[in-house]
């Protein structure tokens, strides 16, 4: 999951804002694959909340 993910997910928060939709909070992404810099960049800006296998899978 990379940056291009990350410029869609922008551009669809763009049309939704324009909308008048509640974009106050983080939104989840999803992967299998694992996530690079730039979308752990975003999501310690609060822009998105990373969600990866291990957590889906948590055994404990």
């Amino acid at each position: 999951m990379g940056v291009e993910y990350l410029k869609r997910l922008r551009r669809v928060l763009t049309l939704l804002a324009a909308r008048g939709e509640d974009l106050s909070h983080a939104l989840p992404v999803y992967s299998g694959a694992g996530f690079t810099p730039e979308l752990r960049a975003a999501e310690a800006r609060g822009e998105v909340i990373m969600v990866g296998l291990d957590q889906l899978h948590d055994t404990r």
